[in-house]
């Protein structure tokens, strides 16, 4: 059962990342349709999840609404640079829910907070060449594409280019 509603949405809800939910993180970063995509190769260990979340005040849990929150996915920031305010955005949802706008509402509620409550400058974030769907979150939340790493991936046994994409706290906030 997830932690207190941090903020929320009409069908998702976002709460603190809580040692309970350590066992959902390591199922949706060990999932192939997540894995795969963010070009982890490495299965990751409870320890491991662990040492991730630890301190983490930039990560999320999303959780379908209702009266039984379900655990659906994960967005925030995977790294801050905190002295510009620059944050690198992490987000998904397992596989099970895709097709359902649960990955671009809970960004959309992330970026609220990151741009109006953090006072971040800017977002980045990286999609592999081949992940259509998480490009076409973040271009229809107003993220620009600013430039390719050439075959910076590696994706089922393949070398793929990510793109690299970049949103101003000053386009969010004049949405």
């Amino acid at each position: 059962m997830p932690g207190p509603i941090f903020t929320e949405g009409h069908s998702v809800s976002l709460h603190p990342i809580e040692k309970g939910d350590h066992e959902f993180v390591q199922y949706g970063r060990n999932h192939d349709g997540i894995r795969v995509p963010f070009s982890s190769v490495a299965i990751e260990t409870s320890d491991d999840i662990s040492e991730l979340l630890d301190d983490d005040e930039y990560r999320l849990l999303i959780c379908r609404t209702g009266d039984d929150p379900e655990p659906v996915g994960v967005v925030g920031f995977g790294w801050v640079a905190e002295e510009t305010k620059i944050g690198w955005l992490l987000y998904w949802v397992i596989p099970e829910h895709h097709g359902n706008g649960y990955a671009t509402e809970a960004t959309t509620l992330f970026l609220d907070y990151a741009f109006r409550e953090c006072g971040f400058h800017k977002v980045n974030a990286e999609v592999n060449a081949s992940n259509a769907a998480s490009a076409a979150v973040l271009e229809n939340l107003g993220f620009e594409r600013e430039g390719i790493d050439r075959q910076e991936s590696f994706v089922d046994g393949n070398w793929m280019d990510q793109y690299k994409y970049g949103l101003l706290a000053d386009e969010w906030l004049d949405e």
